[in-house]
């Protein structure tokens, strides 16, 4: 597999190793333990300190085809009473401003208690062992906490301060901005009057009984203004569908005191049942004013005409007409009768007019059926005029802000009065015509008049008058009580099916148990998390996998971390750990060479601080314990390190060599150790790789071939100098050392690519610094510390007590 194929594999098919995911958590084991403590920590004081929330709910049928409760054709003419009712309009209604606000001033919630025990605020509901009763004339301070300490039965002491203060009226519903300070700190008795510039009011003793001080609480209260109250309510009632099947409405509230809420709800229902009930009956209550304003013009001119038709009688002793004058009398009587219903629908229509002319709302607009006009587009439109007005008027409020929902209904209501208009141009115009016509026929039976005689005449003419506005009387009369009757029949268009109740009340809020579960999942939630992202995200080695994920490059062995800061830890430590993973490495080596007798062995990395020299150095060690004859040499010119393992000056060696100052024999010096010798790097020169690159360095490697069983070349990192690459075709194995939580994965992909795109074979990965653990047997921290100067970065060495923290977490 070549090796861009090796680096898709890298980069997009790495698998999860779950064991070392694991491991690696089980390594970790306190921060988890710590994740735990600090989420139960906080889940007890969330519970100390966090008031329950409950939630309460009730339902609402909203009926969609409204109507009085009689079926009596008499009422069936009157439209105004029934009507469809759009679901969407109701829900708006009843989350609107002026419902809301309607509903808490009957409540009255314009003094909020609470108890405080020391974690929580409770608000007390009509269970405050004190009542405060306030001037409402004055104003007084809103949204300032006093604070009420008991001192004996009969005296109490008030504090409160606040830099800048809102005065409310609860008068006039106005808030007064104030940037004055407000202190107060003093005794007063219980029913003594608390006057200062700014508040008037007195506290006294709850007069329910069972209701005293407690000794382990402390007392508030706060005033509230009306116009906050209802927009903090206004915000959290949810009022849905119950079933998209049926039209009824579930209304649901939460909050920290259930009393309350229920109170809410079940007001709120009632508010909205209440207006209800009230828009329809003011509908026939415009009606019956508007008659009775009609009467009270047609009486006097009915006693007048019955006054003087009784007067003309008497005078002329004369009862009744006779009978040519009676069969004209009926036929003009009915006209007189139809041209009177004509002349009252204009006199209403005349009054809508002025009525959707007119700037101020339409909430006393009385609907044509109320007054026998039949016409079903006009009846229709009127309605749905007065259902957008009333509407709006819930909606609005007493903001002066127009939202998008009352643009909309204006918009409506602007286009359905033109077309009232229009609709009574042709109406009008439909009923001159009429008019027109019964005043020829009425004419032409006055002329029928004219030839009877003068007596009859008159007395006609006393008759007519009076039989028209007892005719128009009598219609009135009777509109006025049917309007009477389908007011008293009228029944609210909803009605509640379940109140909201106090026992059935939910608690939303988690229970004790759940809280300190969730606590529990979180604790052990994070730190896993935050480990997992650390040990995914991580571009160092973590294990073996790793490299293998990277590379093909078969791993010849594994070094463990050593915790002593020892270089030569084979020769000094023989029998430790780490010199049995170097006498693994080394076994591995003679299979990977196939057993040829004179090795060249190049150790590098790709990147400085991964422990090519450390390895180097007791790599050569272990072929000298096995009786070969071995020379290091330390090729990295630009730091030399491998002369200080072995006290070793470095005033002459490799780069005196290869710039003729030297002689082989001469950079050649024994280090002490049996069948080791060693070739340090000596000064540095300026042009490293031109050297590595001279014939010089040929001829080495002939000569120490020819006169060492092994050579190791401690090479400078392949990553960040070219140097490696010059040296790696006189060698017969290039280890790469990578180093657990050190070397980066991309670095090291690089170096792989660069050593195939250079045609250098034999690699084999070593893989250094495996620290241990209880879990898999292997240590941190052997110790070992890389420098570089020249072109290199410089490992600075750690304060003690950074070393101290960095043992304690391995």
């Amino acid at each position: 597999m070549g090796l861009e194929e090796q680096q898709i594999i890298f980069e997009e098919e790495e698998s999860i190793d779950i064991v070392a995911i694991v491991l690696r958590m089980l390594k970790y084991w306190y921060f988890i333990l710590i994740g735990v403590v600090i989420a139960a920590t906080i889940a007890y004081f969330y519970t100390k300190f966090t008031s329950a929330v409950y939630e309460v709910n009730t339902t609402l049928m909203v009926k969609a085809e409204t109507s009085s409760a009689s079926a009596e054709k008499v009422l069936e003419d009157m439209d105004l009473f029934s009507k469809k009712t759009n679901i969407q309009n109701e829900i708006v209604i009843l989350q609107s401003y002026s419902t809301i606000r309607r509903t808490i001033k009957q409540l009255d919630f314009s003094v909020s208690y609470y108890s405080n025990n020391g974690y929580t605020l409770t608000e007390l509901y009509h269970s405050s062992p004190f009542v405060v009763i306030y001037d409402s004339s004055a104003l007084q301070p809103i949204d300032i906490e006093f604070n009420l300490e008991l001192i004996d039965d009969n005296k109490f002491k008030l504090t409160s301060h606040a830099d800048e203060i809102d005065l409310y009226s609860y008068k006039t519903d106005k808030i007064i901005s104030q940037s004055l300070d407000f202190d107060i700190d003093k005794v007063y008795e219980f029913g003594e009057v608390i006057k200062t510039k700014e508040c008037v009011f007195k506290i006294i003793r709850s007069p329910k009984p069972n209701i005293p001080f407690s000794p382990n609480l402390s007392y508030q209260f706060i005033f509230n203004s009306l116009n906050q109250q209802t927009l903090a309510y206004k915000k959290i009632v949810e009022i849905d569908l119950l079933r998209k099947d049926v039209d009824v409405l579930n209304l649901s509230l939460k909050g920290n005191n259930k009393n309350k809420i229920t109170d809410f709800l079940n007001m709120l229902s009632s508010v909205y049942i209440d207006e209800n009930l009230e828009k329809k009956n003011s509908m026939a209550n415009n009606t019956i004013t508007f008659i009775d304003n009609q009467l009270t013009k047609i009486t006097d001119s009915l006693s007048f005409a019955v006054n003087r038709l009784q007067d003309y009688r008497s005078a002329n002793k004369i009862m009744d007409l006779d009978f040519q004058s009676q069969q004209l009398f009926e036929k003009l009587s009915t006209l007189q009768i139809e041209k009177a219903t004509f002349v009252s629908n204009r006199e209403y229509y005349k009054y809508l007019i002025n009525s959707i002319n007119r700037l101020e709302g339409l909430d006393d607009l009385m609907v044509p059926a109320t007054m026998g006009i039949t016409d079903i587009s006009l009846n229709k439109l009127v309605m749905e005029l007065v259902d957008l007005n009333t509407t709006k008027l819930a909606i609005t409020g007493n903001s002066s802000e127009k939202s998008f929902v009352i643009k909309n209904i204006d918009n409506k209501i602007s286009n359905i009065k033109k077309l009232i208009l229009v609709n009574l141009q042709n109406i009008i115009e439909a009923n001159n015509i009429y008019l027109l016509d019964i005043e020829n026929k009425i004419n032409a039976l006055n002329k029928e008049l004219m030839q009877l005689p003068k007596k009859q005449q008159k007395l006609f003419g006393f008759e007519r008058q009076f039989q028209l506005n007892d005719a128009i009387y009598t219609f009135l009369l009777q509109k006025r009580a049917e309007a009477q009757i389908a007011k008293a029949s009228n029944l609210p268009d909803s009605e509640v099916i379940d109140e909201a109740r106090v026992d059935v009340a939910v608690k939303t809020s988690a229970k004790l148990n759940q809280i300190y579960l969730i606590a529990l999942v979180i604790g052990l939630l994070i730190p896993a998390i935050l480990i997992y992202l650390d040990y995914v995200l991580k571009d160092q080695i973590q294990s073996r996998k790793d490299i293998e994920q990277i590379t093909k490059t078969p791993i010849v062995g594994g070094i463990i971390q050593y915790k002593k800061p020892v270089t030569k830890v084979f020769i000094e430590h023989p029998k430790s750990i780490i010199a049995e993973s170097f006498r693994s490495f080394y076994t591995n080596l003679q299979y990977f060479t196939k057993g040829k007798e004179n090795q060249i062995i190049l150790v590098s990395s790709s990147m400085p601080q991964e422990g090519k020299t450390f390895n180097s150095i007791n790599l050569a060690s272990v072929f000298a314990s096995f009786n070969k004859k071995t020379c290091l040499l330390s090729f990295d010119l630009r730091l030399a390190k491998v002369h200080h393992a072995f006290d070793i000056k470095n005033d002459i060696g490799l780069s005196t060599y290869l710039i003729n100052h030297s002689s082989i024999q001469d950079i050649i010096f024994p280090t002490g150790i049996n069948k080791l010798d060693i070739i340090p790097a000596g000064p540095v020169p300026p042009n490293p790789v031109e050297l590595i690159a001279s014939n010089k360095t040929e001829e080495l490697f002939q000569f120490l071939k020819s006169n060492y069983e092994c050579v190791i070349i401690d090479s400078p990192p392949v990553g960040v100098v070219a140097d490696g690459l010059l040296l790696a075709k006189y060698s017969d194995v290039n280890v790469i050392v990578a180093r657990q939580s050190h070397t980066k994965k991309k670095a090291l992909a690089a170096v792989i690519k660069e050593l195939e795109a250079n045609d250098i074979e034999n690699t084999a990965m070593l893989f250094n610094g495996i620290k241990q653990s209880r879990i898999h047997g292997y240590g941190y921290g052997y110790g070992y510390g890389y420098g570089y100067g020249y072109g290199y970065h410089k490992e600075e060495s750690n304060p003690w007590w950074k070393n101290l923290l960095k043992s304690k977490k391995t």
